[in-house]
Parts: structure tokens; C-alpha cells; sequence
């Protein structure tokens, strides 16, 4: 026994020893937060103070000394994240993953994004690449100095050294970030494969069109209800009027699947190869975090964001108020970064990109600004018809040549891979890239091929200076600068609100939008006919927009632009005018609004897609178990309120996911189920209108004998519901909690690694869904996690109290042993804000560093 013992103790000496010299190797690249560094390529001595929060606050000379500051604190903080961003941007995961990677980086590859982002580099304005330079001479003094086991413990666990960074490599960033956002080519896919399973009047029942009296943007909305559920009639909605010095503000008409056009006419592939699957399935395997950024945007509905805007006459103060929280996926270190950049005249804070200059969110000493996805219709799959040789495609009644170029692949561990991406006029082929990924998966039968498809996208044109535009943002003063800055903005199309300190608030949907020559792109076109080719871009001046409407206050939160008279087509995905009514009634029920009334708008979590189902679905419940009896007795005293301490979210949330999937499954079958399930907006219109009584054919269940009704098929799923949460919450109803099983997860890009994932991930229990202002989307398959948050909010205060708040979703910095890893997480979850600090005395009260770059 003693021997057992003495074993025991020096194995956990050992293991101690082990344990503190890993700490010991793993905290030498821990930044440096205070001292004196001497640095080439700055005009003056740049301070860099982190306040208390640990928001780097930059002090440069010249506007060129500031940026080359956010680039150095960037690379202390965020090296390994813009490192692993740069690599998917360039598809050069490979070189560091090995074999895994490949799929991934050859559909990179295919689509061009490093192709593109040299491209718009070699074609930007001299000003902005001089003020890149800058940024990245930043990001390369740090890097100088960094070696080894200097560097974030990514790197030493992979093996190797960053290269410089360049230009080309910050554009890559901004292109992959229009990747995420530019979300019209899944819709496409998943149209085509609806149409394939159940024929074209079917999938328009699934996939109905925005409501005809759905919230716009702008023009024409229908009056909401107060928050004691009182119609609203004596008071215009948001945008009544558009009172704009500019041409009059106008929305997309949101035609139906089928379209206008010959695209939605026919699908003479409508039996065959399901895309969607064939797509998930090409890039399924690899890195987690490269997947599900790739493919992100077909995961689940919470991308989007919410902002609002309310003019003097509105709020306490007597100056305008600007709200605002975008919707992306989950991941640690954060997709954002709190900072603030101050010289002389030019100061500037909000969230940045880490990876590229500029504020993307924030305000100035001037004005203020916030965004949210336009969902604007800015990419295309082109079917095309090739020749026998593969080398020629056909066009107008001609064959053109295909071009060919070849990109290779640099693996670890083996010989580089030499991939051909073939184009035709409308873009690269990217069903190679997917066909041959799948015909390397170790599955047998191996998927479908899918026939020859083109991808045109905007942000792969030659040209693309939508960094010209955040540049030029970050130092606006006015409507007029700030409407010229946003002119260059090409991609993602974006719904900006505006306010500044004289009182004056606006709206702007800058991008370059596609006039098509035929049909409305929201259905794969048949790129031989050269009927459906793009013309040209909507112009500038006739994009939507508004200055100072009578409203007095813009509300934007992905819904439907403005109305259907609008005489361009800019899309149909817009999503369920949910978050936008609910802000647009709160708005509507009081008046002098506060930064702290805001917070509490930003902390709401009433669901008004529950408002709408859960009377439809306890109308047919006839509940016999006895706990399916309790679910319904809460439900039906319920207030809507996707708090994270009841249990009526839960039932709800499991109701609704269930039952929609019990209707579709049999006919859809997997795979394409899995595609559409996700959609919430169109699977709660689908529900919506089946509970009223359209389409009850889907209630019925092909493959059984029997005839079930649409009341079988509410109680099947209400009691699989019931069942499913006692197994997770135990059997006492009454205790349940949403929050029990409602995560907000952040996974690590190296989180595939079992002890890395206990080690680097974090997550928190939260409520809302995803039709709530606090929004909390359930990711289907990972029930419940919520893989979408809102990772930045902010309130902007323009008047002088200058009361403005901002709050990353995990913390500052990507180093795991750092205090700030995930120290802002408990506040995220209960929406306490972090002060914007711009007077130097308030950021140096309980400072935690300051640090001197001084020039060489």
C-alpha cells in the first residue's frame, strides 16, 4: 500500500510539474500591456491605455499612427483568430490541418475569395491602401517580434510560424464577411430541391411569400399594437413618410418562388440530385469552425441584427438615440473587437474586425451608425449546358470557351494538390468543387453529382471598395459625408441607420444590388439562354433611404425594405417582421426614451411568432398523458415571454421544432428536410397558414396506411415534445426551465480536439428565440444550443451627457489564460453594456496598461 502511495504522489507531482510548465510555456505569449516598444513606420510616439475593461484606447498622431495602433493591439489580442480567418479567406487550411482540410479549401479555391480580395487590392484608391498600410505595418511589428513560444499556444500546437501579413490579406477578411451575409444562393438550392420532391405548387407552400401588410423599412407599414396588446391607430409607423432630400424611398415586391421569370417556370433537373444535400455533404468533414462558417448561413436563421434610431423629439435628452445588435455565429475569441482610435480630429470608436481596419459599428464625435443585413438578392446559380469535352458551355444558341486556371493546395504531411477551376461568363463552376469532394467521401453509394453550376456574386467582381467606405465612414460628420462615404460600398448589401449630434437621423442601403434582363434570381437560372444575364446595378440615389422621416424614428431588423412599388427587385428572403414590429411597438408605447430604456429594449425576449402559433396549436391540442396536460395548462396562461426561467419557452420551442419537422419528413426526406427546417421565417409561415387551414395535406403521413389529421399530427408532436424535455428536465413540469437546456455555445476553432474543446469553449444558459429583439435562435440539429447571438450591442447617446454603451458577447482578448478571455460573457447574458470611454481622464481611471509604441 505504501508503494501505491509513494506511486500515486510522484505521478501527481508529475503531472503538477507537467501542468505548471505547460501554464508556464503557454503564458510567455501573454501581451505586453504596459512599458516603452520601439517600432518602425510611425510618424510620433502612439500610446495605447486599456481602461478597466480592457478596451484599447489609441492614441496616435495622425490618423495613419491610430490605425497602425489597431493593427499592433489586434495581433496582441487576436493573432490566432485573424491567422485561422486569413487562412479560410485564402484557402490555405491545409497547410497547417493536413488532408482533412482539402474539401474545404478546394470549394475556397473554386469560388476565389483570395482571388477576388487581390483583385479589389490591386484596383483600390491610393488613400485607402496607403491607410491599410498602415493597419498592417501595425500587425507586421508585432509579428517582428513574436517567435516561438512568443506566440498565441495555437501556433505552437500546430507547428508553425505566421507569415507576414499584406493588403490582399485584409480584403480577404472583408470578402469572406460578405460571404456570411450574401445568403440568396442556399434559398436557391433549397427551391430547387422542394420543387424536385414535391413539385412547384407544394414548395410555394412552403416557402410563402413576405405578408402582404408585413412591417417595411419603409413606406406603407401596418400600425402595430402597443405592449398592452392595444391596436395602434392614431400614430404613423416607422417610415409613414419619407421625407428624404433625396429620391423618394421605395422596397422590393416580394414575388413568390416561382418568380416571374422562366427560372421558377420549370426545373427539368426537378428529379434527381437533391443540391442542398450534395452541398452539405461536400464539406462536412474538415475543420468545425471553417465548416460552419462556410456553410453558416444554411445552418440556422439566426444571422441578422436589429437597429433603431429615434430623433430628439423622442427621447429625454432631446437628442437623437441609436441602437444597435448584429446577429452572427458564435465562436471565441469573439468575431468582434471594442476599440477606439483618437487623433486629433479624427476619433472614432465602436467594434472593429480584427483582421482589418476601420469601425465597423461605433460613432465618432459627430455621428453615429448601426447595421443590419439587407438580405439583399446579390448572387446567382447559373445551370449551365457543356459541351461533350467540358471545355466549351453554351450561350445564346454559341459555345464559348471555358476558362481554366489552376490553384494548388499545399498539404501537410503530403504532396500538394493541383485543383483546375473551370468559369464560364457567369462565374466558376463551383459544382466541380462539390462533386469532387463528394466523390472523396469514404461513404458509399457516394452522393449524386450535380450538374454543371456557375456562381455569380457580386463581391467577385474585379472591383469591390467597400473598405474605401468604412474608411470614409470612421471620419463622416454629417448626412452629406456620410452618404458620400457609403457611395463605394458594393458587398453585402447592408441597411444602415444614422444619427448625429445636431439632432438629424437617416437611413441608407448602400450595395450593389443586380438589375437582372429576366426573372428575380431567387431560382437557379438556366444560364444558356442569355435571358436572365445582369444589366447593371440599381443606382445609388435610388437605393432605399430616408433623412428625418415624420416618424421621427427608423427601425430596420432584416425585414422587407420598403414596398412593393419600388421599381427594382432587391429580393425575397427577407425575413419575419418579428423583431421589427416588436421594436416598432415599444417604440410606439412611450416617449422620452432613455439609453437605459433602450438596454431594456435590447434585453426583450416577448416572442411574437409564439403570439401568433400557440393559440393556432392549443386550439387542436387535446392533451390525455399527464404531462402533456400540464404543458398545455402552462401554456395557455403564458404571456409569451421566452424568458429563460420559465418553462412555457421550452414546451413551446420543442412543439414548434417537432411538429414541423413531423409534417415535412416523410415527403421531403431527410436531407432536405434538414435544409429547410432552419428557415424559420418559412417554417412559421408554412405553419401558420396549415393551422388556419391551407394545406392540411401535409398533416397526413405517406408512409403510414392510416389517414392522420392535422390534430394527430399537433398531438404526436406535442407529446414527443413533453417527452423529450422530461428526459433532459425530469418529470415535475412545473420546474422545467428554458435556460436548462437553451445554451448560448462558443466553440474554438481547434474545439474538435476533445481535451481543447473543455479547455477552450465556453458557453452560458440564455432565453429568447429567434423572433425575440433579444435574440436566441435554437440551432435544430443541436438542440437546443443557440449558435447565433447578437456578439455586439450598442446604445449611442448623441447628446452631450454622451451616456454611450457597447458590449462584446465573450471578451477582449483570444488568449486563453488571459483575465479577459471570457470575462464579458455574464454581462452579455444579462445585457450590461461597458461605458464608451472617450475622455482621456474617465479611460485612465483604473487603467490596466499603458503601452508606448514609439518610433524607431
Amino acid at each position: 500500500m505504501r508503494t501505491l502511495i509513494k506511486t500515486v504522489a510522484v505521478l501527481a507531482v508529475i503531472v503538477a510539474a507537467l501542468g505548471f510548465g505547460a501554464y508556464r510555456y503557454a503564458a510567455r505569449s501573454l501581451p505586453t500591456l504596459s512599458g516603452t516598444i520601439s517600432v518602425k513606420g510611425i510618424s510620433a510616439p502612439v500610446e495605447i491605455i486599456r481602461d478597466r475593461d480592457a478596451i484599447p484606447h489609441i492614441f496616435g498622431a495622425t490618423k495613419l499612427d491610430a490605425l497602425y495602433g489597431l493593427g499592433y493591439v489586434h495581433a496582441q489580442d487576436r493573432l490566432w483568430q485573424m491567422e485561422f480567418q486569413r487562412r479560410i479567406g485564402f484557402g490555405r487550411l491545409s497547410e497547417i490541418f493536413g488532408e482533412t482540410t482539402v474539401p474545404q479549401d478546394r470549394f475556397l479555391r473554386t469560388v476565389g475569395f483570395g482571388r477576388a480580395a487581390r483583385s479589389a487590392w490591386d484596383h483600390l484608391p491610393e488613400q485607402a491602401r496607403t491607410e491599410i498600410d498602415a493597419y498592417v505595418a501595425g500587425v507586421n511589428a508585432f509579428l517582428e517580434t513574436r517567435h516561438g513560444s512568443a506566440l498565441p499556444p495555437e501556433f505552437s500546437l500546430l507547428g508553425f510560424q505566421p507569415e507576414p501579413w499584406s493588403g490582399p490579406d485584409v480584403i480577404a477578411w472583408v470578402k469572406m464577411m460578405a460571404w456570411d451575409l450574401s445568403a440568396n444562393y442556399p434559398f436557391e438550392m433549397l427551391r430547387h430541391d422542394l420543387t424536385a420532391r414535391v413539385g412547384a405548387e407544394r414548395a410555394a407552400e412552403l416557402m410563402r411569400p413576405y405578408p402582404v401588410n408585413g412591417l417595411n423599412i419603409l413606406g406603407g407599414p401596418i400600425p402595430g399594437e402597443d405592449i398592452n396588446g392595444e391596436p395602434i391607430v392614431d400614430r404613423p409607423s416607422t417610415g409613414s413618410g419619407l421625407g428624404t432630400p433625396h429620391a423618394a424611398a421605395h422596397a422590393s415586391g416580394a414575388r413568390g418562388m416561382t418568380g416571374s421569370g422562366p427560372e421558377g417556370a420549370h426545373d427539368d433537373n426537378a428529379v434527381g440530385t437533391e443540391w442542398s444535400g450534395a452541398f452539405a455533404a461536400a464539406l462536412s468533414g474538415g475543420n468545425p469552425a471553417a465548416r460552419d462558417f462556410i456553410a453558416g448561413k444554411g445552418l440556422t436563421e439566426g444571422l441578422g441584427s436589429n437597429n433603431w434610431v429615434v430623433d430628439g423629439t423622442m427621447t429625454a435628452s432631446g437628442k437623437p438615440l441609436l441602437a444597435n445588435d448584429p446577429h452572427l455565429g458564435t465562436r471565441i475569441p469573439s468575431l468582434w473587437y471594442l476599440a477606439h482610435m483618437t487623433a486629433g480630429d479624427f476619433d472614432v470608436i465602436g467594434s472593429t474586425l480584427p483582421g482589418a481596419p476601420a469601425m465597423a459599428i461605433g460613432r465618432n464625435r459627430y455621428i453615429a451608425w448601426g447595421e443590419t443585413n439587407m438580405f439583399a438578392d446579390v448572387e446567382d446559380l447559373y445551370r449551365e449546358r457543356l459541351d461533350a469535352s467540358g471545355k466549351n458551355v453554351e450561350f445564346a444558341g454559341a459555345l464559348e470557351p471555358i476558362r481554366t486556371i489552376t490553384e494548388t493546395i499545399n498539404v501537410s504531411g503530403r504532396s500538394p494538390i493541383d485543383v483546375t477551376v473551370r468559369f464560364t461568363r457567369h462565374g466558376p463552376l463551383v459544382s466541380d468543387a462539390i462533386n469532387a469532394n463528394n466523390q472523396a467521401l469514404p461513404v458509399e453509394p457516394k452522393p449524386p453529382v450535380v450538374e454543371p453550376l456557375a456562381f455569380r456574386w457580386t463581391a467577385l467582381d474585379d472591383r469591390d471598395d467597400t473598405i474605401v467606405a468604412f474608411l470614409r465612414l470612421n471620419e463622416a460628420r454629417n448626412w452629406n459625408d456620410f452618404t458620400a462615404a457609403l457611395r463605394p460600398f458594393a458587398v453585402p448589401s447592408q441597411n444602415f441607420v444614422y444619427a448625429d449630434v445636431d439632432g438629424h437621423i437617416g437611413y441608407y442601403a448602400p450595395g450593389r444590388i443586380p438589375i437582372r434582363a429576366r426573372g428575380d434570381g431567387a431560382s437557379p437560372a438556366d444560364g444558356w439562354t442569355g435571358e436572365m444575364e445582369w444589366t447593371g446595378w440599381i443606382p445609388f440615389d435610388e437605393l432605399p433611404h430616408a433623412y428625418d422621416p415624420p416618424a421621427h424614428f427608423l427601425v430596420t431588423a432584416n425585414n422587407r425594405p420598403v414596398p412593393a412599388d419600388y421599381p427594382y427587385f432587391i429580393g425575397v428572403d427577407f425575413l419575419e417582421p418579428f423583431r421589427a414590429q416588436r421594436i416598432t411597438n415599444l417604440l410606439h408605447s412611450k416617449s422620452g426614451w432613455t439609453p437605459d430604456a433602450f438596454r431594456a429594449m435590447q434585453s426583450d425576449t416577448v416572442s411574437l411568432h409564439a403570439t401568433t402559433l400557440v393559440p393556432l396549436l392549443l386550439e387542436r391540442a387535446r392533451p390525455v398523458d399527464t404531462a402533456d396536460v400540464q404543458a398545455v395548462n402552462l401554456l395557455r396562461h403564458w404571456n409569451f415571454d421566452m424568458r429563460g426561467d420559465r418553462a412555457e419557452p421550452a414546451i413551446f420551442e420543442a412543439w414548434f421544432i417537432g411538429l414541423a419537422r413531423s409534417l415535412i419528413v416523410d415527403e421531403l426526406g431527410r436531407t432536405v428536410t434538414d435544409a429547410y427546417e432552419r428557415r424559420f421565417t418559412y417554417v412559421h409561415r408554412f405553419l401558420e397558414g396549415l393551422l388556419t387551414g391551407a394545406g392540411s395535406r401535409w398533416c397526413d403521413d405517406v408512409r403510414t396506411p392510416q389517414q392522420e389529421t392535422c390534430d394527430d399530427a399537433v398531438n404526436g408532436a406535442l407529446h414527443d415534445a413533453v417527452s423529450t424535455l422530461r428526459l433532459a428536465l425530469g418529470d415535475d413540469v412545473q420546474q422545467w426551465r428554458w435556460d436548462a437546456v437553451h445554451h448560448a455555445v462558443f466553440p474554438h476553432a481547434l474545439d474538435s480536439v476533445a481535451p481543447l474543446r473543455l479547455l477552450l469553449d465556453r458557453s452560458v444558459p440564455n432565453g429568447g428565440d429567434w423572433s425575440t429583439i433579444n435574440v436566441g435562435p435554437t440551432a435544430v440539429d443541436r438542440p437546443f444550443n443557440q449558435t447565433e447571438v447578437p456578439g455586439y450591442r450598442q446604445i449611442v447617446d448623441l447628446s452631450p451627457a454622451h451616456d454611450s454603451r457597447f458590449l462584446d458577447a465573450v471578451g477582449q482578448s483570444g488568449h486563453f489564460l488571459s483575465p479577459h478571455y471570457d470575462d464579458f460573457l455574464d454581462d452579455w447574458q444579462a445585457v450590461r453594456h461597458k461605458p464608451m470611454r472617450m475622455d482621456r481622464a474617465e479611460i485612465e481611471r483604473g487603467a490596466i496598461g499603458k503601452l508606448t509604441l514609439m518610433p524607431r
